[in-house]
Parts: C-alpha cells; sequence; structure tokens
C-alpha cells in the first residue's frame, strides 16, 4: 500500500511540476495520478492509516484493535484528502465548478486538529502519519485554493506568447 501512495505522489508531483513549468504535455499522467491518488486514499484509507494489510481486509479480528473513533477518523481523512487532491486536479486542469476545496480544506483542519490531540495523549505512530499527510496536501490544497483559477491560465498565455515565432509585417 506504500509502494502505491509513493508510486501515484511521485508521478502526480512531476506532472504538477511539468505542467507549471513547461506545458500541458503531461496531463494524462498527472490525470491519472491525481485520480488514483484521490480514489487511494477515499477508499483504503480505513485500512492503510490503521495498518491492516490487504490479505486480511476481510477478518473480523482486524478490526477488534481498532477503536470506532480512530476508524471513523481515517475514513473522514481519506475522504478530505480525496476531495482536497480533486480540488487541487480541477484546478490545474481549468475545469469548470471547483468546490471541492470548500469541502476538502475543513475537513482536513478539523480531522488535523483531532489527530494532533490525540497524538499528544497517545503518542501513537498512526496520528504521525495522518499528520503528515494533512501538512503536504492541506498546504498543497490551501495553495491552490487561496490563489485564483486566472493566475494559472495568465502564466500559460504568457509562456504561450513567448514561444510563438515573431510575425513579419508587410509593407504595402
Amino acid at each position: 500500500m506504500k509502494k502505491i501512495e509513493l508510486t501515484l505522489g511521485t508521478l502526480a508531483a512531476i506532472a504538477i511540476l511539468y505542467k507549471l513549468l513547461l506545458g500541458n504535455e503531461l496531463n494524462t499522467i498527472l490525470l491519472i495520478s491525481m485520480a488514483g491518488l484521490s480514489l487511494f486514499y477515499t477508499y483504503f484509507s480505513f485500512i492503510y492509516f490503521n495498518g491492516i494489510s490487504l490479505k486480511r481486509i476481510f477478518k473480523k479480528d482486524e478490526y477488534r484493535r481498532i477503536s470506532t473513533s480512530k476508524m471513523l477518523g481515517s475514513i473522514a481523512l481519506g475522504i478530505g484528502l480525496g476531495i482536497t487532491i480533486l480540488g487541487v486536479l480541477w484546478s490545474l486542469m481549468s475545469w469548470p465548478f471547483n468546490s471541492y476545496y470548500s469541502l476538502g480544506i475543513p475537513l482536513l483542519i478539523f480531522i488535523g486538529f483531532f489527530a494532533f490531540i490525540k497524538f499528544s495523549a497517545t503518542r501513537a505512530e498512526a496520528y504521525i502519519k495522518m499528520l503528515k499527510r494533512i501538512i503536504v496536501v492541506g498546504i498543497i490544497g490551501s495553495a491552490f485554493w487561496l490563489n485564483p483559477n486566472q493566475a494559472f491560465t495568465k502564466y500559460e498565455e504568457v509562456k504561450a506568447v513567448r514561444e510563438e515565432p515573431p510575425q513579419e509585417i508587410e509593407n504595402s
């Protein structure tokens, strides 16, 4: 599970940097990696953040050692991470109707607050894992949320004007 997250995250980071600096050639990789990362967090967060392996996902014994609050917190965290990642994807692709941030960022803040309180009380490794993802995705999501979508399209327009060859003026 960690390899899946690391692979999709690395591909998404490379595609985001490429899109912001050089152009739209890696949009397919950006779309697949970010959508995959969003789906991974949304559907597998409850087993990933609670240390359950895929082989034992259907065993009752695995879930008995996990408290209800920790299970619900990891599910809410996965939904918040997934929604925020989709918001970043919508901003990068300049797609309309991007209201994902208004759902994802407050949910990440809420879960992060409770994860920090639980970490302070228990010093459990699972909460460090959660807080790391909240900080990374939250900072990236907040940066895109606070920047208007026009900032990215204006940058692309300036880049396109620089790449056009100069036109010759005809004398009549």
